[in-house]
């Protein structure tokens, strides 16, 4: 089982607890406040741990998890040491309902709290430092979309950033074509670029494979490269 798909059962897991620990909290009528403000934390981790395994949550979740960390971390935080405490001042009369829900509760944060924090640790770590923590089922540098370009469809290229700051493209007939030059400083941030072929007469004059890369001034070798096949009528170049 793959790393999505553990982490798939996992967050499943974690929720339908998470729901009955929340009807549970319904039941004792804790009011609407605790149990929103419960909602809201175990959303928020299922979102850091969904995330940390999956590149296109991860850029949808993006600047979110740093509010959202604030707060599953006050949460949190309050709630055990609310619980902890409650537990201490009625431990003459304790039930076997509250041994098990303070059982429960530390069971709790160490199972499914603290990998979600540390999760979002993470995603708060790749913001100040792109590319710099191994994430399973990493995105590619470079991706092209879609992988069969026909005319009058556009080209979708999404990139890491940041990223050199040459974009080139190859032909089927062997020739290469500069679209994005060195020097180019503000498009090594550029996240998508937007292609129309109908535009680019130089370039798409040939049905056949054509591979775009983007590379640093000095590289032998390109660093990202993605490959589409455009299928279309032969042209020829126009000058």
């Amino acid at each position: 089982m793959g790393i999505w798909n553990s982490t798939l059962v996992y967050v499943g897991a974690r929720t339908l607890l998470a729901g009955a620990m929340i009807a549970l909290l319904l039941r004792r009528r804790v009011g609407a406040f605790r149990a929103g403000g419960q909602v809201v934390s175990d959303l928020s981790c299922a979102a850091f741990l969904l995330a940390y395994a999956n590149p296109a949550i991860r850029d949808d979740v993006g600047r979110l998890v740093i509010p959202l960390m604030l707060f599953v971390l006050y949460w949190e935080t309050t709630r055990f040491f609310e619980n902890r405490r409650a537990a201490a001042e009625r431990e003459d009369e304790e039930t076997v309902l509250d041994t098990t829900l303070r059982v429960y509760g530390t069971a709790w944060v160490i199972g499914f709290v603290f990998p979600a924090v540390l999760a979002g640790a993470f995603l708060m770590f790749e913001l100040l430092a792109p590319g710099q923590w191994p994430f399973p089922n990493p995105r590619p540098g470079l991706v092209c979309a879609p992988e069969r370009l026909q005319p009058g469809t556009e080209l979708v290229l999404d990139m890491s950033t940041p990223h050199g700051t040459q974009l080139t493209v190859f032909t089927p007939n062997g020739k290469s074509v500069v679209l994005v030059p060195y020097g180019a400083k503000r498009f090594e941030s550029v996240r998508r670029l937007t292609l129309l072929p109908d535009t680019l007469f130089s370039v798409f004059t040939d049905s056949g494979e054509y591979a775009f890369t983007v590379s640093y001034e000095g590289e032998l070798s390109a660093s990202q490269i993605c490959r589409v096949r455009y299928v279309g009528g032969s042209r020829g170049a126009v000058g």
